[in-house]
């Protein structure tokens, strides 16, 4: 008599629903994006990298893995945007105002303040998508958008004023910067979507990210550093070109795939969360209770909008 236990029957061999491998994915990537803006900031603040150069290639590295391996799934289908004249003025227009102004701000942002501070401003956007929307739709607001125009306000007051209506504690560029890379997110949001509605999510990232760092590797070639980086900041700059850059973003399309998109856009909300965590334990950024409030504020805005699809 064989005794032995079959592997599919073994009590430990164990199972993940898909739900649970998205919620999984969906958190690593807010995880990802949010350590990625702490690590940018040490680089940016303390060791004195150039923002520009930083973003040229954060985006034209993981810009052309991504088109690779796109290229292995999907062969030459990846050169078809490029052969539309329309789209190619979509393509482009796209990576430079979305994707390149977007991470370009976000880190000057962060330069200027810290990442948790350009994190919860930059998620700011998806109240201005709302408004956009409701205009758009000639429709009175929803009390949904109406409840959300109210967080936001709220989050960003208590954020960009610690409570005082007598002071702004923000410095003036990380206002502007923070302001465009609002406005940048909603493009980057909004105008892709005809050419997502034509071609596969990745292979239209993947370009969007190398023509936006071909562009700018023509004012910040890669190959000019100008400051010395020892190993451990050669590993901190990989973890933010990739962590953040790449696989964040692969990550979060899996958690979107096996949750849905309103599932996994809420989850992804940890990123502010995370941005918070890791200033604080690893940069030890000072947020106060009012600054946690602002926090909130944002991210329930965020979770409203994403059950309700407004």
């Amino acid at each position: 008599m064989n005794n032995t236990i079959s592997p599919d029957k073994s009590p430990y061999r164990f199972k993940f629903s898909d739900q649970t491998k998205g919620m999984f994915f969906a958190i690593l990537a807010g995880c990802l994006w949010g350590l990625s803006g702490v690590i940018g900031q040490y680089l940016l603040q303390t060791v004195h990298i150039d923002t520009a150069w930083m973003i040229a290639i954060r985006m034209w590295l993981p810009g052309t893995i991504l088109l690779g391996l796109c290229y292995r799934k999907y062969g030459k289908n990846i050169f078809l945007p490029l052969k539309n004249r329309k789209d190619i003025i979509y393509l482009v227009n796209f990576s430079i105002f979305g994707i390149l102004v977007s991470q370009l701000c976000y880190f000057l942002t962060v330069k200027y303040s810290n990442a948790a501070t350009a994190t919860i401003l930059q998620y700011l956007y998806p109240i201005v998508i709302a408004v956009i929307l409701t205009i758009y739709l000639r429709k009175p607001p929803s009390l949904y958008v109406i409840l959300s125009i109210i967080l936001a306000i709220t989050g960003t007051f208590c954020i960009i004023t610690n409570g005082s209506i007598y002071e702004i504690t923000l410095p003036p560029n990380a206002l502007l910067y923070g302001g465009i890379s609002i406005l940048s997110s909603v493009i980057y949001t909004l105008y892709p979507i005809p050419l997502l509605q034509k071609y596969n999510t990745s292979t239209i990232a993947g370009w969007g990210m190398l023509i936006g760092g071909i562009i700018l590797n023509f004012f910040y070639p890669f190959w000019h550093l100008e400051v010395n980086l020892n190993v451990v900041n050669w590993i901190e700059l990989m973890i933010v070109i990739f962590g953040g850059g790449m696989f964040g973003f692969l990550f979060y399309l899996i958690g979107i795939k096996l949750l849905g998109s309103t599932k996994g856009s809420i989850l992804a909300t940890v990123e502010p969360l995370s941005a918070v965590f890791f200033s604080v334990f690893l940069l030890n950024v000072k947020f106060t209770l009012i600054d946690w409030l602002g926090t909130a504020c944002i991210i329930s805005m965020i979770i409203i909008l994403a059950v309700k699809k407004v």
